[in-house]
């Protein structure tokens, strides 16, 4: 009698077209967005990243006709330099459906909700974006599916993606331009450079530099792996523009959709230039300090600034190199993976769970180490495209650091360190590590386990379930069914949930 058993590849088989399948892709995506929705009806205003700070600047820029301000607007100490500050189109783009909202309701509990459900699209927005953006390096698309359901599994992940922030229009700008810079390299390694591409790349890199300045060194970053495969392809010679004909020119500019590019460039050029370019002649800095526009009295309404001016005033502990990346590390993994509530609550902490907390150490040691090893076999795969997105990552990386020790060396305490800022460049570095990870393992059967390994760990207590376990009454709307299916799911998932007992689990205070 034959055996009619389903064999082993036949179902390994099924489960990898079930990971690479568009319905399964469309699951993540889903599933974030019952994660956000659900912290977004949950949450009372305002939550913890700076909700308040975004909606005010919104509100400002309601009231104004244009992003420019001839004079400082009243209540506006309280957001620092914003006449200069570059990080501005978030909120005026955000200003007209606000405008648009309050024309039907005044309640700012609506309002505010109304504004996160629009965040946590914007945000949904980019997941497409990165599949494309990371199936460009030649991974599959089961792969690539699997580092994104990891990656919505990250507790900061919903956490943010359920408020009001600039972060969430950034997101998918962050792969928008990094697909147009591909699409701009593309054209090189063809033979020729394609003007609408490298026009449209420009113009989103300087888009997403207007929403949040902290994209600077990603943009330069693909700016600059454009322009040196550029040079490698055609020489020194073709970026001498005094020798470029004028023919030559004018047929680059043919054509409807580059000259709209270039339209749409001048523009945003413009834009940028108002700001960055004028803070650099004015201020010597792209980024000026609050007290280099404003006065010292009008800079102590604006929260960072103030916090960091009295901690440089009392400042009694020498800064050490070596202790602060130490604080750095561990402050960016506990901020990753924990929960918090807003400033009407002081800010409450919770920590990580468990699971969670421990495997994801586990594995970024196993993805760092297996990276190291296979580094080459990785590259050769698509090196421009590896080249590209471990510049940007790198140094952003690097950035990043950079200002948070010069913070930490000018105040002696570790400050703004936050796991949030890691969310535009975590899906390459989950991926990378994936990669890695992939070179050691060949049959198929132990691949899908270690993804199925990965996801387990993750949904013990990962996800908007951190936020939904760790939180209490305090932290939610005054509303009985908000508070009716927390206290559901607690009780019935909590128990489940290694560490669930355990609330300030990992915290370096009780």
């Amino acid at each position: 009698m034959k055996n009619h058993l389903p064999t082993k590849p036949f179902i390994s088989r099924r489960i990898v077209s079930g990971l690479s399948s568009r319905k399964f892709f469309i699951a993540i995506v889903v599933l974030l967005g019952i994660q956000a929705l659900w912290i977004a009806l949950t949450g009372k205003y305002p939550m913890a990243f700076d909700e308040d700070f975004h909606l005010g600047l919104i509100r400002l820029y309601a009231d104004h006709a244009s992003p420019f301000w001839s004079t400082y607007p009243p209540g506006g100490n309280a957001y620092g330099a914003l006449t200069r500050d570059p990080s501005y189109l978030y909120h005026f783009l955000m200003s007209f459906p606000y405008r648009l909202i309050r024309l039907f309701t005044s309640d700012q509990t609506i309002q505010v909700l109304i504004l996160r459900f629009i965040n946590t699209a914007l945000f949904l927005s980019g997941l497409p974006l990165y599949q494309r953006l990371l199936r460009k390096t030649g991974a599959s698309k089961a792969l690539v599916n699997a580092v994104l359901l990891l990656f919505v599994l990250i507790p900061i992940v919903p956490l943010l993606v359920g408020q009001i922030n600039y972060d969430n229009l950034l997101f998918p700008l962050v792969a928008l331009t990094l697909l147009l810079a591909i699409r701009v390299i593309t054209s090189i390694k063809a033979g020729s450079l394609s003007m609408t591409a490298s026009l449209q790349f420009l113009t989103v890199g300087l888009i997403a530099s207007l929403v949040k300045y902290a994209f600077l060194p990603i943009f330069v970053a693909a700016f600059i792996v454009v322009l040196v495969l550029f040079i490698r392809t055609f020489g020194v010679r073709s970026i001498r523009l005094h020798k470029i004909h004028k023919k030559t020119v004018v047929a680059a500019f043919a054509g409807r959709a580059t000259k709209l590019s270039l339209a749409a460039f001048i523009i945003i050029f413009a834009l940028a230039f108002e700001r960055y370019g004028i803070n650099v002649i004015r201020y010597h800095s792209p980024v000026p300090d609050c007290n280099q526009v404003l006065t010292i009295a009008q800079c102590r309404s604006y929260g960072p600034w103030v916090r960091d001016y009295d901690l440089i005033a009392i400042k009694s502990v020498k800064s050490n190199p070596m202790s602060f990346t130490g604080q750095w590390l561990q402050g960016m993994w506990l901020r990753t993976f924990f929960t918090l509530a807003g400033p009407s609550n002081d800010y409450e902490t919770r920590g990580p769970f468990l699971v969670p907390a421990i495997s994801s150490v586990v594995f970024v040691g196993l993805g760092i180490g297996a990276v190291a090893i296979k580094r080459r076999k990785i590259w050769k795969a698509r090196p421009t495209i590896f080249a590209l997105l471990g510049t940007a990552s790198l140094l952003y990386l690097l950035i990043l650091f950079l200002q948070q020790y010069k913070l930490y060396a000018n105040t002696g305490v570790p400050v703004a360190i936050n796991g949030r800022y890691l969310i535009p460049i975590a899906p390459f570095l989950i991926l990378i590590g994936a990669l890695g990870v992939r070179q050691f393992i060949r049959a198929t059967v132990l691949k899908i386990g270690a993804v199925g390994l990965t996801v387990g760990c993750m949904l013990l207590g990962g996800g908007g379930l951190t936020y939904v376990l760790r939180s209490n009454d305090a932290w939610y709307w005054p509303s009985s069914p908000v508070r009716t299916a927390n206290h559901a799911v607690q009780k019935t998932i909590g128990p489940a949930i290694p560490g669930y007992t355990h609330p300030t689990a990992f915290l370096p205070y009780p």
